[in-house]
């Protein structure tokens, strides 16, 4: 192997190295073990996801869990790009499938005219806490959103009254992302949508809706979730009651309505919305950690920063955000919905063709995302500027040892570790902190004698 190798700096700033690694590196174990009697009762049960995904977390970018090489035969370069986890709290992989997403549907959504609707919930009534303690309702409540929202584009779509009765069968084209976190990762559910500006008829024809109602809309919102939540055992009848009688204004529901995006001629900007409502929950260009101390400090543009005293607090507000295996994010509705295969039409012949042609309009290659993010393109060898050949991944043990050792990369910094919260003192036992001031995960030391 040449001596020429070395891993790109490109990846090396996406998660690994970053203040959120280095945090997990320093309590997320700890973190797991006091969590219910610390959080517990405040925060609810720890999400089951939580111990799978730090592990995954703390594997991203790291050359010591496997990579791909690159080679330039002409340069006689070549370099090792460590894998992804691929985790769906990861910044830096959430970024990417963002990009793929959002690029993907602005090529293809049909043209015409879309809305950006963004429905939220109060805090009143303790509602937001009971979206955080019961994940499912998520789901259940964005069903509910879609169909009221269905229901009510059609009544509002003005027709031929020889064609009222298929206006009840029309539908708008929806696609609905649902976002748990707020400001400073508080807890915050709202449903993202892009929707058609009018209604699609069973034939295909296509209504505008034109004016939009927001009254109206946000009156229908509120009924529905409240008969929905108050179905569900999840709140009394009277309370539901209390909050259907006060003013719109005032009730802590609201129904955002944008201005209308025009496809094609719009587009950069229809991607914009779309990337921003998959976008990550906690940007890691905003995050910063103490080592000393253990204090986490996020600092978002235009906004007050939000700091947390200790590690340990920033993670039990994180980890609420980490959704359940299978747990739908994104919700293809109406006109769009996955059965119709508006979005991805199947033609005949399409198994032939997708045989001999590569996959387009679905997945956008991973140095084209690179390039689009930083603006380097990491197929290009950084003599010659030619494109890089791939080799081989390396995935096995004895080959990583052997060629991280050689190249002298994938060493752990030592660092003065972090300090416990004050208050749990009493819960860790000392004998963890005196036998090593590194950094170093516990066990991942067995790399080097292998």
């Amino acid at each position: 192997m040449s001596s020429c190798a070395q891993v790109p700096l490109y990846r090396q700033r996406e998660f690994h190295q970053s203040p959120l690694w280095r945090l997990l590196v320093d309590h997320g174990e700890d973190f797991l073990k006091v969590y219910d009697s610390r959080y517990g009762e405040s925060h609810g049960p720890l999400p089951l996801q939580s111990a799978k995904v730090m592990e995954k977390l703390l594997r991203c970018g790291d050359p010591r869990y496997g990579l791909t090489l690159l080679h330039c035969p002409e340069c006689q370069i070549h370099m090792a790009v460590p894998f992804s986890c691929k985790t769906r709290v990861c910044p830096s992989c959430i970024n990417r499938r963002a990009e793929v997403l959002s690029h993907s549907l602005a090529e293809k959504l049909p043209e015409g005219d879309y809305r950006h609707l963004v429905v939220t919930l109060p805090k009143k009534m303790g509602l937001r806490k009971r979206f955080q303690l019961d994940t499912r309702l998520h789901r259940q409540i964005g069903r509910v959103v879609h169909r009221v929202l269905t229901r009510w584009m059609a009544r509002q779509v003005g027709c031929h009254r020889n064609r009222r009765e298929e206006r009840d069968q029309a539908k708008p084209g929806i696609i609905m992302a649902v976002q748990s976190f707020g400001s400073g990762l508080r807890p915050h559910v709202h449903f993202h949508i892009l929707v058609t500006d009018g209604v699609y008829f069973p034939d295909g024809s296509y209504f505008a809706l034109g004016f939009w109602d927001q009254p109206s809309l946000l009156s229908e919102l509120r009924h529905s979730i409240l008969k929905s939540l108050v179905a569900r055992n999840c709140l009394q009848p009277e309370t539901a009651k209390l909050l259907e009688s006060w003013p719109l204004d005032r009730s802590g529901f609201s129904a955002f309505v944008g201005d209308p995006i025009s496809q094609p001629a719009d587009r950069p900007r229809l991607q914009r919305v779309l990337n921003y409502i998959l976008r990550p929950a906690l940007p890691l260009k905003h995050l910063s950690y103490v080592e000393a101390t253990g204090q986490v400090r996020f600092s978002p543009p235009r906004s007050v920063p939000k700091v947390w005293e200790h590690a340990y607090d920033f993670l039990a507000e994180w980890v609420q955000h980490i959704p359940r295996a299978r747990q739908h994010q994104v919700t293809y509705a109406g006109h769009f919905a996955n059965a119709l295969g508006h979005l991805n039409p199947k033609q005949e012949g399409q198994v032939e063709e997708l045989t001999d042609k590569p996959r387009s309009g679905k997945w956008v290659k991973w140095r084209t995302l690179i390039l689009r993010t930083w603006a380097v393109d990491p197929e290009l060898c950084p003599r010659c500027q030619k494109e890089m050949k791939r080799a081989k991944a390396l995935v096995q043990q004895h080959e990583l040892n052997r060629l991280l050792k050689n190249l002298g990369i994938g060493l752990y910094p030592t660092r003065p570790r972090s300090p416990p919260p004050p208050s749990l003192g009493q819960d860790l036992e000392e004998s963890q902190f005196a036998d090593s001031d590194s950094q170093v995960p516990a066990g991942w030391d067995d790399w080097e004698a292998a």
